[in-house]
């Protein structure tokens, strides 16, 4: 008989790991029924704003609509699921589901994939508020309530398994780790016309510290008369900040586009001749391999990033994949003309590095470590 598992929530439909878990999850004979409402694609923007008392208003009326339509979607067709993975982002997601358990006969194994900690990102990493304010507070809660109604939890590294639990007191055998992966529907190599006169170094992302784009902007601002082009896809909480800096600087060869749609990534990656990771050093950054690193992997790309803990997890520094310093623009440039000097080297990576993704961290392969994760809840 085939497992049937309910993915429950508002979570972000196009959010690359929900969208692996349940292409995974079908890859391995699974079937996936969603139970979901549309919440956070109204709010994608969650900073600056955001945050006003207006738009909290705003947000809190949507957040009781979509529930109300949720809890109606559950009872009348996912209450007697085995099992219930609630997916990014989805704090108030589980602890509203946990309420819904009280009133159903069958009680469903849940599985959480918060991927981060509301607290950590807006607190301690994003800097969005006081660290001991009340705002701050009101986050350590939701997340340690929704933490503790979740029968297994799934983490995306190690070093982040062992952080979360120790910030919440969580037992780490609660926390499992299974890689953020790529879809490899979207991502996956192409031949594309590469500009043969200029050495380009493609970032994307959300402008927020996480990335260190600062050190990037300055080591493009070095790498002026080298050849290099550095193309700058996103847009975020630091974007018109970074802007200023580029100005400030008179950098000349960076490009800056604000977003294109998700569909379009893998044509920017084909056309890049590296992918350019993270380099903030910040604490999080040290705890998370981000799925632009997967996902340019998936494509064949050589990646430069800051060498972390949770990086060293994965990948072997000019194996499959090549690390410099955080915080430091001199390392990055030098990251950076290293492999346009050497071809060979260059070569090297982007293939160990796509064997690499696709013996660990495929839409299979994750499906895998899912279906396990699920398996041990369900036969405890």
């Amino acid at each position: 008989m085939t497992m049937e598992v309910c993915f429950f929530g508002t979570y972000e439909k196009d959010y690359p790991m929900n969208r692996v878990i349940i292409k995974g999850l079908k890859k391995n004979g699974i079937a996936v029924k969603e139970c979901h409402v549309s919440l956070w694609e109204k709010h994608r923007d969650k900073h600056g704003k955001f945050l006003t008392i207006a738009s909290l208003a705003r947000f809190a009326i949507d957040m009781l609509l979509a529930y109300f339509k949720l809890g109606a979607r559950y009872f009348s067709t996912h209450r007697n699921s085995d099992a219930v993975i609630v997916g990014y982002i989805g704090q108030l997601d589980i602890i509203f589901l946990r309420f819904l358990t009280i009133f159903t006969r069958k009680k469903p194994k849940i599985i959480f994939v918060p991927l981060v900690s509301l607290y950590d990102t807006a607190i301690v990493d994003r800097n969005l508020s006081k660290e001991k304010g009340f705002f701050a507070k009101v986050l350590f809660f939701i997340d340690k309530l929704s933490f503790r109604s979740a029968d297994v939890m799934i983490m995306d590294t190690d070093e982040h398994v062992k952080y979360i639990s120790s910030l919440f007191s969580l037992d780490e055998n609660k926390l499992k780790r299974v890689w953020v992966g790529a879809d490899e529907d979207v991502f996956y190599p192409i031949d594309a016309k590469v500009n043969s006169d200029k050495f380009t170094a493609l970032f994307f992302g959300k402008y927020i510290p996480l990335h260190g784009i600062e050190y990037i902007i300055k080591a493009a601002k070095m790498l002026e008369n080298d050849g290099v082009r550095i193309r700058m896809v996103g847009n975020g909480q630091l974007y018109e900040k970074m802007l200023d800096l580029s100005k400030k600087l008179g950098v000349v060869n960076v490009d800056f586009v604000k977003w294109i749609e998700y569909n379009e990534l893998l044509n920017e990656i084909a056309k890049a001749d590296v992918v350019l990771g993270v380099f903030g050093g910040s604490k999080k950054a040290s705890r998370v391999i981000p799925n632009k690193v997967f996902q340019a992997i998936a494509c064949r790309k050589a990646v430069i990033t800051g060498e972390t803990p949770a990086i060293r997890e994965f990948f072997k520094d000019r194996e499959d994949i090549l690390f410099c310093l955080n915080k430091d623009p001199r390392s990055l440039a030098e990251s950076i003309l290293l492999l346009r000097n050497s071809p060979e080297l260059k070569k090297t990576i982007e293939e160990n590095a796509y064997l690499l993704f696709k013996a660990n961290a495929d839409l299979e392969k994750i499906g895998i470590g899912v279906k396990e994760t699920i398996m041990s809840v369900l036969n405890k």
